[in-house]
């Protein structure tokens, strides 16, 4: 095992383990107590209201949760005490995992910690944890036990980096009584309480200025705790949301001084981890893409990337959602999942797809339908995207992505592709050419397998439709032309492999 030194320099000779490049769908439970509110992402943080320092793209949603608090929850509910009403008491990681199994998950992820700072597993360096408050139970240890029996690599995310930026808010005041919230509580105001014991200062940032950036403590409690979980589980993938090593450089919670606690994390991660390790952050610059792979969210990208990488996305909002205000992220249909798969997996990526659960821990018939759905897909035509390589082209046809939307910068959609709209994936010295939709005419024609493209060198041996058989195909200057079945056999994407060209 190669001696890695916390240098960019020295993580730069890690490798991406194999396993990941070869994966291309995983399964994410980016779930916790914000579920308990049903409504949607950053509730820990809007709940308590638009405050002064909230920035202009949250004002919106903080003033609508901040209204669905005062409607579902008792007068003075602050973060905390969402960790005490969630229970997960129907939670069988078992069960969901063989569903994401079936549904073609070749990965798995589970949420260790957002952004409301609760540990979801038995933390000793965090009083504020899933064994101590609300379900009473270890969850990041029960998907861990899951995910290895069903034998997928198993992976974690942080994202309590945020907290010193997003927790401020509980230092407010309710913006209609004037009231102040429970930031500056203290342990002695919980004698006689649920929670008694333990101490809003470990919970939320202590008080400071809107863009102040935290003092080095901040990071050593953060590093400390990700450190913990990951010398106890193990997990094959750490997902940290942010766009550098967070308070490094450029995080979006730069500490002051800057903290390279992060290198030293990545060098002692690569050294212990069985299975090589693998940590993902964003906006990645291209020489440190092995040692960090690149994550976008929400957010494809338009060309193959030389290393792989990760696309994360959700079925909706990343915590549940009972709510379909135009704000929220919509539900996905299992055909704008199959197109993105096929989409991200041409340019070297994989898909990271957030399943919501409930509070009590099941998910709906929605997510199950999807995966379903999703499965069956991937039955017919996995051998097109498992294990898979970028061919000389992505795709072509001229349905673009679009542009980026929102604060996050998101260009993910369900997008009307045309028969002209192809992916290509390759295995070994196979070439799979996937049609984003169905052409109505009974004829696919490939332009980048005709003789003028100047990319194969002669016709192919046989082209075959996968869940069908093989079909019939000439080929001319312009195209690879190939003669389709009546009907589609596969839903949403429809794979044909092409044998015996050379490139």
């Amino acid at each position: 095992m190669t001696d890695f030194r916390p240098t960019w320099e020295s993580l730069r000779a890690h490798a991406v383990p194999q396993w990941f490049g070869e994966a291309k769908f995983g399964v994410w439970s980016h779930w916790g107590p914000q579920s308990v509110a049903r409504s949607g992402d950053w509730y820990a943080r809007h709940l308590y209201g638009m405050q002064p320092w909230s920035e202009p793209w949250e004002r919106k949603r903080a003033t609508r949760q901040h209204a669905h608090r005062r409607a579902h929850f008792a007068p003075g509910t602050g973060t905390k005490d969402l960790f005490h009403r969630w229970r997960a008491e129907r939670f069988d990681p078992d069960e969901l995992i063989d569903l994401y199994v079936a549904g073609g998950a070749r990965y798995f992820v589970a949420l260790a910690a957002h952004c409301d700072n609760f540990d979801l597993w038995d933390s000793s360096r965090h009083g504020w944890n899933a064994t101590r408050v609300g379900p009473g139970r270890d969850i990041v240890g029960a998907w861990e036990r899951a995910a290895r029996r069903a034998g997928l690599p198993f992976g974690l995310s942080f994202h309590n980096n945020w907290t010193w930026r997003w927790l401020d808010v509980a230092h407010g005041r309710d913006p209609e009584t004037g009231e102040p919230y429970d930031g500056g509580l203290s342990a002695r105001d919980g004698t006689g309480t649920w929670w008694e014991g333990l101490d809003p200062a470990e919970l939320y940032p202590r008080r400071h200025e809107p863009g102040a950036k935290p003092p080095p403590g901040e990071a050593e409690r953060f590093y400390a705790r990700v450190r913990e979980a990951l010398d106890r589980y193990r997990p094959d993938l750490v997902y940290l949301d942010d766009g550098r090593l967070p308070f490094d450089a450029g995080s979006v919670v730069e500490s002051q001084p800057v903290s390279t606690a992060g290198l030293d994390l990545l060098a002692h991660y690569y050294n212990t981890c069985p299975t090589g390790g693998l940590v993902t952050i964003k906006d990645v610059p291209e020489a440190d893409r092995t040692a960090v792979v690149m994550d976008c969210e929400r957010r494809q990208l338009d060309a193959a990337q030389p290393h792989p990488w990760q696309f994360d996305t959700s079925d909706g909002e990343w915590f549940d959602c009972s709510d379909d205000d135009p704000m929220f992220h919509p539900r996905k249909s299992a055909q704008q999942i199959i197109h993105t798969l096929i989409d991200v997996v041409s340019k070297n990526g994989c898909l990271l797809l957030n399943i919501p659960q409930h509070a009590d821990g099941t998910v709906d018939a929605h997510a199950r339908n999807l995966l379903t759905e999703v499965g069956a897909w991937l039955r017919t035509c996995g051998e097109g995207v498992y294990g898979s390589t970028p061919w000389l082209r992505a795709g072509e046809g001229t349905t673009g992505l679009g542009e980026t939307k929102g604060y996050e910068g998101y260009n993910e959609a369900e997008r009307a592709y045309r028969p002209t709209d192809l992916r290509f994936t390759r295995r070994g010295d196979v070439l799979y050419a996937t049609l984003l939709a169905w052409p109505e005419d009974g004829s696919a024609a490939i332009t980048s397998l005709g003789s003028a493209a100047g990319l194969v060198h002669g016709a192919p041996a046989a082209v075959e439709l996968l869940g069908h058989g093989p079909v019939g195909w000439r080929r001319s200057e312009r195209a690879l032309h190939v003669d389709l079945p009546p009907s589609p056999p596969t839903k949403a994407a429809h794979m044909l492999k092409i044998t015996g060209v050379s490139w």
